[in-house]
């Protein structure tokens, strides 16, 4: 091969990985646009307050009171409001479950 021809097939061969390079980099950029949002809001929606558990888990407000009363459900305390983790309901749900088996 002359030394033109490899000069070129070089030329060519950087030009075509910086093109890759560079269209990797804005799927990244445009994947990470599209889901960061939808990351943040399941991150920060996952902690519901006392209207919200009652709602997630379809009993009354006495109910919930006297599971947390009772120290049954877990739940954390933030400026003195209430708040409950989804997956610790979940997990709270999921402990409760009869299994009718046969």
């Amino acid at each position: 091969m002359s030394q033109a021809v490899e000069s070129q097939a070089s030329t060519t061969s950087d030009f075509i990985s910086l093109l890759r390079s560079e269209i990797e980099q804005g799927l990244l950029d445009q994947t990470l646009a599209i889901l960061e949002p939808k990351i943040n809001e399941m991150l920060y929606s996952n902690v519901f307050n006392c209207t919200e558990a009652i709602e997630y888990l379809k009993i009354s407000d006495s109910t919930l009171r006297r599971l947390i009363r009772d120290k049954e459900i877990p739940y954390f305390r933030l400026r003195g409001t209430i708040l409950f983790r989804q997956w610790e309901l979940d997990d709270f749900i999921s402990k409760r479950m009869i299994i009718k088996g046969g």
